[in-house]
């Protein structure tokens, strides 16, 4: 008799779960990802109206990136030094 519960309760657990996943996970999920979407959608917006604010129209901003020199490894190549030559 025992058997017989556990492989009916079983079967009504695994059939509720399938329906759930079928039926009622895809709209859990689409709420969820909307919602991220929208966070997402919103975090960026404030940062572009911040960034907006900061830098008005017809103002000139300058940003220095310092060289830091092109520098070849020995590995990379060879140097090759060439010389133009007159087709006369």
């Amino acid at each position: 008799m025992g058997l017989i519960r556990f492989i009916i309760v079983f079967f009504i657990v695994y059939f509720f779960f399938s329906l759930m996943s079928r039926y009622v996970l895809p709209f859990v999920m689409r709420f969820f990802f909307r919602r991220m979407s929208d966070r997402v959608k919103r975090d960026y917006e404030k940062k572009m109206h911040e960034k907006r604010r900061r830098e008005r129209e017809g103002e000139v901003t300058i940003r220095y990136r310092p060289d830091k020199g092109k520098i070849v490894s020995k590995d990379k190549g060879e140097y090759v030094d060439y010389e133009e030559l007159d087709d006369n």
